[in-house]
């Protein structure tokens, strides 16, 4: 059986640092954690749509095609990207 790991002291972490940890670890991974009936459910993402030219479109596709990713996580990438570029202060 595999030895659990301690739960590191999370007050000091940014929401961003906790969030990481949790997308890398299981709960069931550290001690003191009991498998019960509850369910972790990650918030659901909200639909967006876009209407594009149809070159716009084909042209999304081919880049998407090329980084061996479907067209929304392309464009769920870059939309994050730019969020982040314009939430820096200047």
């Amino acid at each position: 059986m595999k030895r659990k790991l301690k739960l590191p002291e999370f007050s000091k972490w940014t929401d961003a640092q906790r969030e990481a940890f949790w997308e890398k670890h299981q709960p069931e991974e550290f001690s003191g954690w009991e498998k019960t009936a509850t369910q972790f459910v990650r918030a659901p993402r909200k639909l967006i749509q876009a209407r594009l030219d149809p070159a716009d479109a084909r042209a999304l596709d081919r880049v998407a095609s090329r980084t061996g990713i479907d067209r929304s996580q392309l464009v769920r990438a870059w939309v994050k990207e730019k969020l982040r570029k314009v939430a820096q202060p200047r």
